[in-house]
């Protein structure tokens, strides 16, 4: 019965590849959520720039005109804000991935191991079986002659 050594390690190994692959799902989950909170930032930006020019084209009141440039700063800031936080979780994918791949790496080199191993195990008991079929034909031959 072939039995892996290693196996024990293996499956820590596994783990530490599963949990890694859950690490870089997170990441690309959170990536496209802060890619659409930019997104709806612009659009809100791209209304009250359309709405702006409509305030300055009619009636003004310095007020009004005050609170939307105002309230478009606020919105360029936090457009601004979230481009660097896309950044930052670009960058933990991108660490993620890196993490990932090296305990895709770690995982293959003991299957390649256990591979290894089994071969070898087998080729010795194909070479006990060749033994085992040789001595009973061995055995057989002189109960004939016999």
């Amino acid at each position: 019965m072939f039995k892996f050594r290693l196996a024990k390690i293996l499956r820590l190994r596994e783990h530490k590849e599963k949990l890694c692959l859950e690490e870089v799902g997170k990441c690309v989950l959170q990536l496209q959520e802060a890619l659409q909170k930019k997104e709806e930032f612009e659009e809100r930006i791209a209304k009250l720039e359309r709405e702006y020019i409509i305030t300055l084209k009619g009636f003004i009141f310095a007020e009004r005109v005050s609170l939307y440039k105002n309230y478009l700063l606020y919105h360029y800031k936090m457009l601004k804000l979230q481009k660097e936080v896309i950044e930052e979780k670009k960058n933990n994918l991108a660490e993620a991935r890196v993490k990932l791949v090296e305990a895709m790496k770690e995982r293959k080199i003991l299957d390649k191991l256990r591979e290894k191993q089994y071969f070898r195990y087998r080729q010795e008991q194909e070479k006990k079986e060749q033994i085992f079929q040789d001595e009973l034909a061995v055995t057989s031959k002189r109960r004939q002659s016999d």
